[in-house]
C-alpha cells in the first residue's frame, strides 16, 4: 500500500512538471513546437506506466488493457495537434480499448444504460442547435461524442476514481468542442489539459487496491 502511495505521487509529480512544460512552455514561447508535442504526449505516457505498474502488482488483464489504451491517447495526443481529424480518430480507438478494459473489470448495468440514453438525447440535440453554426461536417464528431458518452456510461460501473477520471475526460472534450464552435472566444486551454491529464492519471491509479 505504502509502495502504491508513493509510485502515484511520484507519477503525479512528473506529470504536472512535464504537463506545465507543455502548457506553460506553450503560452510563453520556451520550447519548439516539437518539443511541446514531446512533452504533450510523455504527461499522458506518464500515466501509462502507472498503469503498466498496476498491472505487475495486480496481475489483472483489465490493467494492462487500459494501460494500452492510455498510450494510445498519448499518440492521439501528437496527433491531434498535426491532424486533427486523424487525432480524433486515435483517441476514438483509445476510448474503444477503455470501454473494453472497464467491461472486463466490472460489466455495465442498467445505470449504465439510462446514462448513456440521457447522453445520446443530449448529443443530439447540441448537434442539432451547433451544425448550422459552422461551415464543417459535424458527423465525425457525433460519432465520436457518441462514443465518449459510451466510455463514460461504461465507467459508471467502475470504481469511483475510475468514473470521476471519465467524467474529466468528456468535460475536457467538451471544452475542446466548445472552442471548434466559437474559435474565436476563450478556449479555457489551461482548463481543458489540466482536467485531461487528470482523467488520465485518475484513471490509471484506480487500478490499484
Amino acid at each position: 500500500m505504502r509502495k502504491d502511495l508513493i509510485m502515484n505521487l511520484c507519477v503525479l509529480i512528473l506529470m504536472t512538471a512535464t504537463g506545465i512544460c507543455y502548457q506553460v512552455g506553450g503560452e510563453k514561447k520556451w520550447f519548439s513546437k516539437r518539443t511541446l508535442l514531446f512533452f504533450k504526449g510523455l504527461t499522458t505516457l506518464l500515466a501509462s506506466a502507472l498503469a503498466v505498474y498496476a498491472y505487475t502488482q495486480t496481475g489483472q488483464t483489465y490493467a494492462l488493457i487500459l494501460a494500452i489504451g492510455i498510450a494510445v491517447c498519448a499518440l492521439a495526443d501528437v496527433m491531434l495537434e498535426i491532424n486533427f481529424l486523424a487525432g480524433m480518430g486515435v483517441f476514438a480507438a483509445g476510448h474503444v480499448i477503455y470501454i473494453i478494459s472497464f467491461w472486463m473489470r466490472n460489466p455495465p448495468r442498467l445505470p449504465s444504460l439510462f446514462l448513456f440514453l440521457a447522453l445520446l438525447a443530449l448529443v443530439t440535440f447540441v448537434r442539432q442547435r451547433v451544425r448550422k453554426r459552422v461551415d464543417f461536417s459535424t458527423l465525425p464528431h457525433f460519432a465520436y461524442a457518441l462514443l465518449i458518452s459510451s466510455m463514460v456510461s461504461v465507467a459508471m460501473a467502475q470504481p469511483v476514481l475510475t468514473f470521476i477520471g471519465a467524467v474529466l475526460f468528456v468535460v475536457s472534450d467538451g471544452i475542446i468542442a466548445r472552442r471548434l464552435i466559437f474559435p474565436d472566444k476563450n478556449p479555457w486551454d489551461r482548463a481543458c489539459i489540466l482536467l485531461y491529464y487528470s482523467a488520465q492519471f485518475l484513471l490509471a491509479a484506480s487500478l490499484l487496491p
